[in-house]
């Protein structure tokens, strides 16, 4: 009899449990249960099985659910199976290796919402499994298909088409694990790998270059498994680019492996410098005593058990050959395996203050000159776990040139118990990114609060307000009437309603611009809400034009435009985007945008040929995006004008918006001109607001408007700086597309 084994699940990595019971929600892009036998005693075992789940999503959540098997060897790409899921979840069969150590289930491959309850295995004999293949492939034929008459030819035909054996083989291999379709996988085999020089090349272009400094490497070492160690050191060793020194700090590790292996390296590699703590003092006071170590003009860290690529340091120092005033530089990276599988890129954007506020973005691989680092100082104690995360903080502040490349430089290894894996798995790495935040705000400004965020990493911080100015809020309206929450609804009135009702700041004035013909029931909600009202009376619509006239009617110093079909739902918005604004640099703000149905209608906008679009649309609202895109504050090329906050000053310094643009792309011209003098422009992702109208809403892009802006920024925008060249396009999801590569 067939034996079924129900399985207890597990949510290891990035899956948080919703408050109704079999409702979960992945919070990253690596979200997996492992599954384990319900029954004490019970265990995994190999053969064919039939693997059955109530997995199914929430709406607009893509399920791609993978079944890992672990063979002894721990999980890895080249043991996957592909399930298929239906509207009634999954019920697959699956033939596993003879040795299964544990199984783990990958829902999704990224955010969103689904439900599981139950996941059961039922083993089968190879005979069972032949049935139950029949069963479904009868299953999928009409009715007057299934007799005896009409099945018989067909088996005869498939008998002849191929032998038994390789029909046996095929239907067995078709069932086995394989390794998982990964578009990163693609990417390493078609960019990375046929762009990347020998290091034969490499040397050849080193020896013309009239820049070549000295490189130190600031490595802490405890307790390292010998592999890791080895593989690390190993890995500068194998440069294209020689001149480098490797600072060695162990911090009295307590494994007798390492001192002498240690030891040995240094012996026998001039380059390789070594102390040895006689205490163990974590992990500031080692990188300190490694970076006494360093006589370089330029550093770099690394960690004891990570990786990076031979042609890491020619790229940093090809940079510096390019533009010798280069002050800082940091590359992309991604996670390795322990079995040395690559997955998990971050494709970072360019160079992001307030991404840095949000997250350790820069990260690895990245260049520090020397100079500077000696006017801040090492690492400090008090941020010991986010140490680096408090070092980029303060050293940024005295940078003025920052050059992304936009190269994979970093193997950050996965190992159970690791911040690679989890950052769950150092909670006291918070508490000191929070201090190292906070001191931050301090030092450049006046501090209001850090706080985390719901997904470990990311985090919140606000400095108080230096100043309370007037902030106009325009608002260009048709006066019209739209259906929400399932009732028909004067938006400008409600629009008004819940700026004056939900809104905390109260130094505002409302100024409409209408087209002259509101109703009476609308102009008693303008007198009621204390907003002015502003005619257009031009035949022609011109939305950008109307907005300039409210601007110019408008006394504030600050000036947010604002759609009629907007409703607010976080109190401090105005502040939150004040905050912002007030940072020297900052030409525009922009908050999170929801669908009427939660759902992500703007988070930022990416321009990818020459063609603006909203980032991760119709998204569930609490995504967190690729490294947290839409869970943090962060900067884009643009935000919408649906609400978007600017200072008078700048404003009227580039002469508003552009009227040539009358219905598209108004707003995101304003943003560009901005940042094109200079400016950034930040998605403020603490704010949230509702946008009724545009999810309905057909628009229509007039081609005169498009090449007009084609014409204007093509040129200046080759590649969205803020958004991976190999990320999809239309829509901007920041997942790979292979299409693009």
């Amino acid at each position: 009899m067939p034996r079924t084994i129900r399985c207890r699940l597990d949510p290891v990595s990035q899956i948080v449990a919703e408050d109704q019971a079999g409702l979960w929600r992945a919070t990253g892009s690596d979200p997996h249960f492992r599954l384990w036998p319900a029954k004490a005693r019970g265990r995994h075992r190999g053969g064919w099985v039939r693997i059955r789940a109530d997995l199914t999503p929430s709406e607009r959540t893509k399920l791609t659910p993978l079944l890992y098997v672990d063979d002894g060897k721990g999980f890895r790409e080249t043991l996957v199976i592909p399930l298929e899921a239906d509207a009634n979840g999954i019920d697959n069969l699956v033939h596993l290796p003879r040795r299964v150590r544990g199984l783990r289930l990958d829902p999704l491959g990224g955010p969103g919402r689904f439900s599981l309850s139950a996941v059961s295995l039922t083993h089968l004999s190879p005979v069972g499994a032949c049935v139950e293949t029949a069963r479904r492939l009868l299953d999928t034929l009409p009715p007057e298909e299934r007799t005896p008459l009409r099945l018989l030819p067909r088996l005869a035909g498939l008998a002849h088409s191929r032998p038994a054996r390789a029909l046996w083989t095929a239907f067995r291999d078709s069932a086995r694990p394989r390794p998982a379709p990964a578009s990163y996988t693609t990417w390493i085999d078609t960019v990375e790998t046929p762009s990347r020089l020998s290091v034969e090349a490499m040397r050849r272009a080193i020896a013309g270059f009239g820049i070549q400094p000295r490189i130190s490497i600031v490595m802490p070492v405890y307790d390292t498994p010998l592999r890791w160690l080895e593989a690390a050191i190993a890995s500068v060793q194998a440069q294209a680019y020689q001149d480098w020194e490797l600072c060695l700090c162990d911090d009295n590790s307590p494994s007798p492996h390492i001192l002498p292996m240690l030891a040995a390296f240094a012996a026998g590699d001039s380059r390789i410098k070594l102390h040895r703590r006689s205490e163990n003092g974590r992990i500031s006071a080692a990188s300190n005593d490694a970076m006494a170590l360093a006589t370089g003009t330029y550093m770099t860290l690394m960690d004891h058990d990570d990786v990076i690529p031979d042609n890491a340091l020619y790229e940093f120092v090809r940079i510096l050959n390019a533009d010798p005033t280069v002050d800082f530089i940091y590359s992309d990276e991604d996670k390795i395996s322990i079995d040395g599988v690559r997955y998990d890129p971050f494709f970072k954007p360019d160079w992001s203050p307030e991404a840095l506020e949000a997250c350790m973005y820069t990260a690895h691989l990245a260049l520090y000159r020397m100079d500077i680092v000696g006017r801040i100082g090492g690492f400090r104690e008090v941020c010991n776990g986010a140490q680096d995360y408090d070092f980029a903080l303060r050293y940024t502040e005295q940078v003025r040139n920052v050059h992304h490349v936009a190269k994979v430089l970093y193997h950050w290894r996965a190992i159970p118990g690791s911040t690679a894996q989890t950052m769950d798995n150092k909670d006291y790495v918070i508490a000191s990114a929070v201090r190292g935040l906070e001191d931050r705000a301090r030092r450049t400004g006046e501090l209001d609060y850090v706080r985390p965020s719901p997904y470990k990493g990311c985090f919140d911080l606000r400095r108080k307000l230096m100043a309370r100015p007037l902030v106009s809020i325009v608002i260009p309206s048709a006066g019209r009437d739209s259906v929400v929450g399932g009732r028909s609804v004067d938006l400008l009135a409600a629009c008004l309603a819940s700026i004056r009702q939900t809104s905390l700041y109260d130094a505002i004035e409302i100024v409409v611009v209408d087209n002259g013909d509101l109703r009476p029931q609308t102009q008693a909600a303008l007198d009621r809400h204390g907003a002015r009202r502003v005619t257009y009376a031009q035949p022609v619509f011109n939305v950008a034009a109307k907005m300039n006239l409210g601007a110019r009617a408008a006394a504030g110093d600050v000036l947010v435009f604002l759609n009629d079909d907007i409703a607010v739902i976080t109190p401090d918005w105005i502040e939150a985007m004040l905050a912002l604004l007030q940072i020297p640099g900052v030409g525009a703000v922009g908050p999170k945008l929801l669908f009427e149905t939660g759902e992500i209608q703007h988070a930022g906008v990416s321009v990818v040929d020459s063609t603006p679009d909203h980032i991760r649309r119709g998204y569930p609202g609490d995504d967190p995006g690729h490294f947290f895109s839409t869970a943090a504050n962060r900067n884009y090329l643009a935000v919408t004008g649906a609400c978007v906050m600017v200072k008078r000053t700048d404003f009227d310094a580039i002469d508003g918006f552009d009227e040539g643009f009358p219905v598209n792309y108004n707003d995101v011209d304003l943003c560009l001109r901005l940042w094109d003098r200079g400016l950034r422009i930040v998605y403020c992702a603490t704010v949230s607001l509702y946008h009724y109208e545009s999810r309905n809403r057909v628009r229509s892009v007039d081609p005169a408007e498009q090449e007009r802006f084609r014409d204007r920024w093509a040129e200046k925008i080759p590649l969205d700086p803020f958004y991976g060249e190999w990320f999809a396009a239309l829509p901007p999801t920041f997942e790979l597309d292979p299409s693009r590569f």
